[in-house]
């Protein structure tokens, strides 16, 4: 017999799953970034949460660092966790003992703030004042989460072919900004390199919902970017960047791509788009986030509810159709079949001799393990027609 808190707990994961897939796009438009900066002229690590420009604080950062802090609030995102760095210059202390011996003090690096990122929810990451290896630190590193731990963190990151769907490689330069007017009335500019430029992509991307594309998104604050000769090709390399076609309707995002360009049967070319990369890491954490609130340790793992867990998914799946699983597609999850009948033979059954509900039934464990299919939807990017007289 269901025990109390399985009777009035079960039905609250098909809410929940409900209640995201109703919100599904409102929620993929308010993802938060996480923003590693240089800005701290003694040995220390500081952190500011922001929500608008009005949280930015008056003191204690750089006007450089406030000036990329609102490039990235331009694209709306939830919140920014800012966390602040020594400068470059700053050295570490040495003090000298008793006997004459002397000790070095450690510094606090991007490590130890990556260290504390790993621990807590966020969607997008930028770090618009880091070095060349620091850029590639945080590349192996988004790498490591997503692969190893399964983590949905992402990262904007400059000139870094990365070959990774969780990593966007921004590469435009020549980035200039009207920043106010001269003596004479006449407007000036301020340019940004890509790296610096990264904050203002990874706004765009946090705050933007899954009903639309990154792609051709405007950026009403950039007057010019570098021309990229041959643009196709970068793109095809896995680049996001800038252009403008001198149409009038100025700069924009060419391509919402991410860095991967290599592709297998696991990861086919569709993963190279960042809306799918982002409805499968939106599922992916609700899912996951739903499992743990609702099922891990509070519900027994036998058959009949495992099927209930199943039924809330395909819920959430009815509800997620149309701007982020395409309506038409095999949007659906069930038990591993082939896990369970493995499970059984590890466990000396015979397996030949069980029907496949038994096999389907079989205990295992704490183990639920579960195989199905999306299909995410994307966007109208391309077109071709053909017309004949």
């Amino acid at each position: 017999m269901a025990n109390e808190a399985e009777v009035f707990g079960l039905p609250q994961v098909i809410i929940d799953f409900k209640t995201k897939g109703t919100t599904a796009i409102k929620r993929s438009a308010r993802g938060i970034v996480a923003m590693i900066l240089k800005n701290e002229e003694t040995n220390t690590i500081k952190q500011y949460r922001i929500n608008d420009v009005g949280d930015i604080p008056e003191t204690g950062l750089t006007d450089a660092n406030v000036d990329l802090i609102k490039k990235c609030l331009l694209g709306t995102p939830l919140r920014i966790l800012v966390y602040t760095l020594p400068l470059d210059t700053v050295k570490p202390k040495t003090t000298t003992g008793e006997g004459g011996a002397t000790t070095t003090e450690d510094m606090n690096t991007q490590a130890d703030i990556l260290k504390l990122l790993e621990g807590i929810k966020w969607n997008w990451l930028c770090a618009p004042t880091a070095t060349v290896q620091e850029q590639e630190d945080l590349a192996s590193w988004i790498k490591s989460q997503r692969q190893n731990k399964r983590k949905t963190f992402k990262a904007v990151l400059a000139n870094q072919a990365a070959d990774n769907e969780g990593i966007v490689n921004f590469t435009s330069s020549g980035i200039k900004v009207a920043s106010g007017t001269d003596d004479d009335g006449n407007v000036t500019y301020k340019s940004y390199t890509a790296l610096e430029y990264t904050a203002r992509i990874c706004g765009i991307l946090a705050g933007l919902s899954l009903d639309r594309s990154a792609t051709y998104f405007k950026l009403t604050e950039v007057a010019e970017v570098d021309p990229i000769p041959e643009i196709d090709n970068h793109i095809d390399k896995g680049e996001l960047v800038l252009f403008d076609e001198d149409d009038g309707d100025g700069v924009k995002i060419a391509r919402a791509c991410n860095s991967l360009s290599t592709f297998t049967t696991d990861k086919g070319e569709d993963f190279r788009f960042i809306k799918i990369i982002e409805a499968v890491d939106m599922i992916t954490d609700d899912i996951r986030d739903t499992f743990k609130k609702y099922y891990v340790g509070k519900v027994i793992n036998d058959y009949n509810h495992k099927m209930l867990f199943i039924a809330a998914i395909k819920v959430y799946f009815s509800e997620i159709k149309g701007n982020v699983l395409d309506a038409n597609g095999n949007n659906t999850v069930d038990i591993d079949e082939q896990y369970q009948r493995n499970y059984a033979i590890l466990h000396g059954e015979d397996v030949e001799k069980m029907s496949a509900m038994q096999i389907r039934e079989y205990n295992t464990g704490t183990n639920v393990v579960l195989a199905g299919s999306v299909k995410p939807v994307n966007a109208m990017e391309d077109l071709k027609i053909v017309f004949t007289m």
